[in-house]
């Protein structure tokens, strides 16, 4: 058989063995043509979601806050992890004082891309917040890696919330010596000194603030101003302040009337000039100046000023005006005009608020029922708004409505973001009105929603040995807290109470003995009455008698006034 010449083979042999290659290849560019469409579109989604976040960072500094929210909302739709977008976001939330700056927060500092400005900001928001063991826990690191001057700062403002002053001042000092031109620093280092029971530390603050005053920059005017609410000041320095408020170029109601203030200790004699003269400086001017101005006559005790100053017609234009005039109706005990300034058309108050005062009016006149069917109503009116009630609830307290007080902040605390403030408000009105059951109730659900926080912890320990309730397990968490923290006086109030309880009275009063001697005048009651049973059961009379004497017993509860009287009797 004779072969086939290789050159009369069919030419498309060859290629139908290329064909597979050829789709191979074409599947390899689609996949690529895929892939690059895919990251195309998030690219534009991407440089989409950045724009919007530009643009709301634009309109957040422009003060437009709804919106900056509209385009931080588009930008997260688009890119739900867009650290540009959820910083931006966090910080309109902070701005705009909304709850979600926590959440926000959290997530922005999980980003790879988070800085340290990020979690300085967040943990300034969870010191103001007031949620410290979260705070403690974003700073801890941050102070161990050559902390800035910002992280200083904090700490120093965490550790005075937590009630560690010397812990406070250390960190400040700090600040304060690595960067000791920072006029920031060296007044929040005044603030933190002037606070202090020590002399030598209050003489240091004034000294720093004068230093400051001197200077012609943004802490002359806060620095005039901190000092002339200072107290112990010579009448030299008083005078001095007064020339220097004066010539402030700046100068505001507010430093006007701290001047008055520094005048009518000067002049006593001359308040009826004093006062005249501030109301004729001002009372044609801005509304928001009329509010101050009213407000600081009430507090002087001028309510017939207030009331012959600014006339009805002039309150009817606002409500915080017309709530200085009923204040200065109240302190004159003129219920009867109130319930009739009240009812009239003119009249824009919230129902809520209105519905207070005839309850007010209706208890000084000695109407109890009345009184609680106004409190009820008002309370319902509030029921749906978290900031009505915390109105009624407030001014219920104020009012010495202890029960009406406690209902609303109850309701208050069916709010989320309003618990810890409802049930610190249910603590302070148990407190005021020796209802130690109530303290304790608020005590043990702060210390639920806040397990962590060592404040929390030691105010229950103290309420249940108070109780002489739980001795053994609360004992135990006296000591521990004492321990971790030697330095707060508090704690080791608690300690040696619990000591007390154990009928242990040596072992009580040497908790007491600390590098520092305490000042007891400048001490709470109730840790004065616990120092006293400890001086009692060691047969120190006479001591004992000394720090009694500088107790106001109406400040007492039952179970601390039985301390003072030898009781300390412990519960089986």
């Amino acid at each position: 058989m004779q072969e086939e010449p290789k050159g009369a083979r069919p030419k498309h042999a060859g290629h139908r063995k290329k064909g597979p290659g050829r789709w191979i290849l074409a599947l390899v560019i689609l996949l690529v043509l895929v892939l690059g469409g895919v990251l195309g579109y998030q690219w534009v989604k991407l440089r989409r979601a950045n724009k919007f976040a530009a643009a709301g960072d634009s309109f957040r500094e422009a003060n437009k806050l709804n919106d900056a929210a509209i385009q931080y909302r588009v930008a997260l739709q688009l890119d739900p992890n867009n650290y540009h977008a959820l910083s931006g976001a966090a910080r309109l939330a902070v701005q705009a004082d909304r709850p979600e700056a926590i959440e926000l927060w959290q997530k922005v500092i999980a980003l790879r891309k988070s800085t340290l400005q990020d979690r300085e900001d967040y943990a300034e928001l969870l010191i103001k917040t007031n949620r410290l063991p979260l705070a403690e826990k974003l700073l801890d690191p941050l102070l161990k890696k050559n902390p800035d001057i910002r992280t200083l700062r904090l700490a120093s403002r965490y550790s005075a919330k937590i009630g560690e002053t010397d812990k406070a001042l250390e960190f400040m000092r700090i600040a304060a010596k690595q960067t000791p031109d920072d006029d920031a620093t060296r007044f929040q280092l005044a603030e933190l000194l002037a606070r202090s029971t020590n002399p030598a530390e209050q003489a240091e603050a004034r000294k720093i603030l004068w230093d400051l005053a001197g200077k012609s920059n943004a802490y002359k005017q806060v620095a005039i101003e901190a000092l002339a609410a200072a107290p112990q000041l010579t009448a030299d320095e008083q005078t001095r302040l007064v020339r220097e408020l004066a010539e402030l170029n700046a100068k505001t109601i507010k430093d006007d009337l701290l001047a008055a203030d520094l005048s009518l200790q000067l002049h006593p004699d001359n308040a009826a000039h004093i006062y005249q003269e501030e109301i004729d400086r001002w009372r044609n001017g801005k509304i928001e100046d009329l509010i101050q101005l009213a407000r600081w006559l009430n507090i002087h005790q001028q309510p017939e000023l207030v009331l012959s100053s600014f006339p009805i017609e002039r309150a009817f234009e606002d409500n915080q005006l017309l709530l200085s005039r009923l204040d200065a109706m109240a302190i004159l005990q003129r219920w009867n005009d109130i319930d009739e300034l009240l009812s009239q058309n003119e009249v824009t108050l919230d129902p809520s608020v209105i519905e207070s005062f005839h309850a007010r009016t209706a208890q000084e006149k000695n109407a109890p029922l009345d009184a609680e069917v106004h409190w009820s109503h008002a309370i319902s009116l509030a029921a749906s708004d978290p900031f009505k009630l915390r109105f009624v609830a407030n001014f219920a307290e104020q009012s010495r409505a202890t029960a009406i007080a406690l209902k609303a902040y109850e309701q208050l605390a069916r709010f989320p973001e309003q618990a810890d403030l409802a049930y610190r408000g249910i603590e302070r009105v148990g407190q005021r009105s020796g209802d130690l059951s109530a303290q304790r109730t608020a005590m043990a659900k702060i210390n639920a929603r806040t397990p962590e926080d060592p404040n929390a912890a030691d105010q229950l320990a103290y309420l249940n040995l108070l109780l002489g309730e739980d001795v053994n397990k609360n004992f135990a968490t006296a000591k521990k807290l004492a321990d971790q923290y030697p330095n707060r006086l508090a704690y080791r109030v608690t300690l040696a109470l619990g000591y007390l309880r154990q009928h242990n009275a040596a072992t009580a009063l040497a908790q007491f003995n600390g590098p520092v001697p305490i000042d007891w005048k400048q001490t709470m009651p109730g840790w004065r009455a616990v120092y006293v049973a400890a001086l009692l059961g060691t047969d120190r009379t006479d001591e004992a008698k000394k720090i009694i004497a500088t107790i106001p017993r109406d400040r007492l509860n039952p179970q601390e006034q039985a301390l003072i009287d030898g009781n300390t009797v412990t519960k089986p």
